[in-house]
């Protein structure tokens, strides 16, 4: 056993860390608005991540578990370009359903919605033209 006054500094200089670490976390969150902008370092300490891992709330933590263990045991039995095709073709069948379940609504409800993905269809996409560049040979 160790004595208090070894225990009481250790003790100290982990809650100094620990808050050196929230204060860099603190700057790092005031520097990024999103987590695809943040360093993977700051993205761990971030308390959303943080809620996750310590199950917090039960049910995000389990359905973030529940899909992590599932593509991982995808990934152990399938290939990553299978994987990658299934999801994006399950995505596809969500996709459709979701635009014939709001047809069939309209048709019913005898309104005018429209298309659901009308604002993403109407998003200008087009690449811009690409200028070789001229080299003159003198």
């Amino acid at each position: 056993m160790a004595d208090p006054m070894t225990q009481s500094a250790q003790i100290s200089s982990s809650q100094g860390l620990a808050d050196g670490q929230n204060s860099v976390a603190a700057k790092d969150s005031k520097m990024s608005d999103s987590f695809l902008s943040s360093s993977p370092v700051s993205l761990i300490q971030s308390p959303q991540v943080k809620d996750l891992v310590h199950w917090r709330d039960p049910k995000k933590s389990g359905v973030v578990f529940g899909l992590s263990l599932l593509t991982l045991l995808s990934l152990a039995a399938f290939s990553v370009i299978s994987v990658i095709s299934y999801l994006l073709l399950a995505l596809l069948c969500v996709t459709i359903t979701f635009r014939i379940y709001k047809s069939v609504v309209q048709a019913v409800q005898k309104s005018n919605d429209g298309h659901p993905f009308k604002a993403l269809m109407e998003k200008d996409v087009s690449i811009p033209p690409f200028h070789q560049p001229s080299y003159h040979l003198h």
